[in-house]
């Protein structure tokens, strides 16, 4: 089957769809792959980015990059019979990765998607050496477009952005005998369990994976603060019911005045809403005096403070 080409030479206000992609459109296509791929057709000249797809439709992008695979990917029944090298001793692929085979490379279609994705994920056009380790990546270490995209994803998530580190991680996870992308899911999914607590207690999809500025919350709250899960899924559950989403910086702006009002365990909270509560109402009527805080009063050597949940989520989501 030929690779779908998004072009027409006409000149009238037309589209010409293939024979084969036609067929593709009536049997297999969903509704967002057929919108994305008339839209290409009709606007592919222009250049049009993942984003723009994206926003035009309002579809995630990662919808946006499901289409394109659907059309790219799959264009070609028929694998080329290097593709499936032969094994070494080691387990390793043998491949001649001379300019011959870069060039045999590039004409399959998943490598033009790779090309584009990686493209896309850096926010600029890459190299030709950065060209390069992505073909050694899909044809060398034989990882699938899929497996190849999820590497892109999880080093420019985890701030490793250049391709030396690229090329570095994909190395490891073939090591590590990672073959698929659930292994490389299974893989980097190693999650300390406060993370994976915090992240069910404030709702975030199961298949989430947190990054390392998250990660980093969770540890500054459990190795700095002290905080047992009590405390932490308390500021979750208020985070959620003030900020109407999942928010780490939210729930994290809750917990750090905690800190700072000196509480330890969860009982200690009930004394700061209080005191945030009696502030508050006295505040709102001059006739009444401020109450006189009793001796004993385990928050009597902290400074005062106001404590506004509202306040709290506008710097959250700015």
């Amino acid at each position: 089957m030929d690779q779908i080409t998004l072009d027409s030479d006409l000149s009238c206000d037309a589209l010409v769809i293939p024979g084969h992609a036609l067929e593709r459109c009536l049997r297999e296509a969903n509704e967002s792959q057929l919108k994305i791929y008339l839209y290409l057709l009709k606007n592919g000249r222009q250049n049009p980015t993942v984003s723009s797809i994206a926003d035009f439709f309002n579809y995630s992008e990662q919808d946006v990059k499901r289409a394109l695979r659907f059309w790219n990917c799959k264009s070609q029944p028929d694998k080329n019979p290097e593709k499936n090298p032969e094994k070494n001793s080691a387990g390793g692929n043998v491949v001649d990765f001379s300019k011959e085979k870069k060039a045999q490379l590039m004409k399959d279609p998943e490598v033009g998607q790779l090309m584009f994705i990686a493209q896309q994920y850096m926010g600029r056009p890459i190299s030709p050496d950065e060209a390069s380790v992505i073909l050694r990546i899909y044809g060398e270490l034989g990882f699938s477009a899929d497996l190849v995209e999820y590497l892109l994803e999880y080093c420019i998530t985890n701030n490793k952005k250049s391709f030396r580190s690229i090329d570095s991680v994909a190395s490891e996870w073939k090591a590590s005998g990672v073959d698929t992308l659930e292994e490389a899911k299974r893989l980097t999914m190693n999650v300390p369990k406060e993370m994976k607590a915090v992240m069910q207690a404030l709702g975030f999809p199961k298949d989430r994976q947190p990054v390392e500025t998250e990660m980093a919350y969770v540890r500054r709250w459990t190795k700095i603060y002290g905080y047992g899960m009590d405390v932490i899924r308390e500021a979750c559950a208020r985070t959620v019911m003030s900020a109407g989403k999942p928010s780490i910086r939210y729930a994290n702006s809750i917990l750090k005045k905690w800190h700072e009002a000196g509480v330890t365990k969860k009982e200690d909270i009930i004394a700061v809403d209080e005191e945030f509560h009696a502030k508050r109402a006295n505040g709102t009527d001059a006739s009444k005096k401020p109450a006189k805080r009793p001796a004993a009063d385990k928050f009597h050597n902290f400074s005062e403070r106001e404590y506004d949940y509202e306040a709290l989520l506008k710097d959250a989501v700015k």
